[in-house]
């Protein structure tokens, strides 16, 4: 999507990819009242800095970029960045409720919510949102390279622990979390 489509502003694409730009905010908080906030506080600068939109950038990878900044300038304040992503079991779950309000089972909500952040949003990014391995990494400023790096240790890490549960391959359980599987 880019925002040429839109004329002079970035604002109804913006609109548009609402739903997406809510669901990343949540999730880089952990819960959705705190994920609102700062998804009004991203919004707010964006318009007012539109100005530093490349024309001819992907509008939602340029807004999910900028989420991710302010999310990671307002952690630098906190004693504890990391342990502000962090919320409880019943919050996190509401996060992955699909369209018929159905929760994703116990097991694959509390391995979701164990993940560092950033191998969460990796998930997200690239199953979720079907971004290719360079536009997230340039959304969450890393080489396309530790993206794929995270998608292996998110792998290995899940199929450790179905192992020690005797269950599915991880490569099924992250299928049904995303069944579009990554992009081509």
């Amino acid at each position: 999507m880019q925002a040429e489509e839109y004329h002079d502003s970035i604002r109804p694409g913006l609109i548009t990819m609402l739903p997406r730009l809510k669901r990343f905010a949540d999730l880089l908080v952990g819960e959705r009242r705190e994920g609102t906030a700062l998804l009004g506080r991203a919004l707010n600068y964006m318009l007012a800095e539109e100005h530093r939109y490349q024309r001819g950038t992907a509008l939602d990878r340029w807004a999910f970029a900028e989420i991710y900044r302010l999310w990671l300038n307002e952690l630098r304040g906190h004693a504890d960045p990391m342990g502000q992503a962090k919320a409880d079991d019943a919050s996190f779950a509401f996060l992955f409720r699909n369209e018929e309000g159905e929760e994703l089972d116990a097991f694959t909500t509390g391995f979701l919510r164990n993940l560092p952040p950033q191998q969460r949003l990796t998930l997200l990014l690239v199953y979720g949102e079907r971004f290719d391995h360079i536009d997230a990494g340039r959304v969450l400023d890393v080489p396309s390279e530790t993206i794929g790096a995270r998608l292996v240790r998110i792998s290995a890490s899940l199929a450790d622990r179905l192992s020690v549960r005797g269950e599915a391959p991880a490569s099924a359980t992250i299928e049904t979390l995303y069944p579009e599987g990554p992009p081509s």
